[in-house]
């Protein structure tokens, strides 16, 4: 359930490198494929939950281009949940601002191709 999906999150420590590479790894030897696509649904839909939460802000006021947009809203999910539910446009201006956020957290769970 969601506090499952949280702490798998919080485990993925993406904040501490933002190396996709390193958490698909953690990902494929700790879970099994069907829970990893169960996390990654999990995270697209917090995301979406951002992205209309936030449209008409980011439309008016939130500096980003359409990938940037993705790009931000998913950086707050790879966050964790407190980061998440205590988010607010402020917040979402001065990340984007500051350039505060990485391409991009889903990408995390795309399968590992093969040979690496």
């Amino acid at each position: 359930g969601e506090v499952m999906s949280w702490s798998i999150i919080r485990e993925l420590k993406w904040t501490k490198d933002h190396d996709i590479e390193r958490i698909r790894h953690y990902l494929a030897e700790t879970y099994t494929r069907k829970k990893i696509e169960s996390i990654c649904k999990f995270a697209v839909s917090k995301r979406e939950e951002l992205q209309s939460k936030f449209y008409k802000d980011w439309l008016s006021s939130i500096p980003v281009s359409d990938d940037g947009w993705w790009d931000l809203t998913a950086e707050v999910v790879g966050r964790g949940r407190k980061f998440y539910e205590t988010i607010t446009v402020e917040k979402l201006i001065e990340m984007a601002k500051a350039r505060d956020y990485v391409e991009n957290f889903e990408y995390s769970f795309n399968e590992l191709e093969e040979g690496k």
